[in-house]
């Protein structure tokens, strides 16, 4: 048989597969119809977001004297590696629903994910402040990225409506990032604290 700690990881990754599917088909069936200025809100990327600063990245930040004794190059190479392995499997789990609908592959899902594991805010006690302008910046950046795609591959009109569709999608984001952030941080302090009470 499999082990507890086994045991509770697959089936913490199939509720995460359940979540998957239910935001996408809330995205593809009502959220799809509801747009302010022609424009939509992406609650698959808001949750990519959240995820990423909620759950933040595997690796522990250095200590001061770990910093001093590493060479510039240690300290770029762990920077680049801290970003949040699971913010980017799921932003790769993302966009390859999104492939059945755009022409290109999204890369800027894996990127943002990966990205937004940088600021971890599990820690905070006023997460939501920094929450809603970091979900606000990592869309805006996640529509350059996709922008510059679609103008690569020939699109039409891209460049022109991006700061105009950009500024909004990031608006209606950020209103529904504090819907997701309570919920996500919620379970993961009950993950946390599951975890250090087996460890009794």
């Amino acid at each position: 048989m499999l082990a507890i700690r086994t045991q509770r990881r697959i089936g913490a990754i199939g509720i995460v597969a359940l979540i998957i599917s239910f935001i996408w088909i809330l995205q593809l069936c009502i959220l799809s119809r509801l747009t302010l200025f022609n424009v939509q809100c992406n609650l698959a990327l808001t949750f990519i977001i959240v995820w990423s600063v909620t759950w933040g990245s595997p690796v522990k930040a250095p200590t001061l004297d770990e910093l001093r004794l590493s060479t510039w190059k240690e300290v770029m190479l762990r920077q680049v590696l801290s970003g949040s392995i699971s913010g980017a499997l799921l932003g790769a789990a993302f966009a390859a629903l999104y492939n059945s609908i755009l022409p290109i592959y999204p890369i800027c899902y894996p990127l943002v994910g990966w990205s937004a594991g940088y600021f971890c805010l599990r820690n905070f006690n006023r997460a939501i402040i920094f929450c809603i302008p970091l979900v606000f910046v990592f869309t805006f950046m996640s529509e350059l990225i996709m922008a510059a795609q679609l103008y690569a591959v020939g699109r039409p009109g891209v460049l022109e409506n991006l700061v105009r569709v950009s500024l909004i999608e990031a608006s209606l984001n950020s209103l529904l990032a504090p819907f997701i952030f309570f919920p996500m941080r919620g379970w993961y302090e009950f993950l946390r604290f599951r975890e250090l009470s087996d460890q009794r």
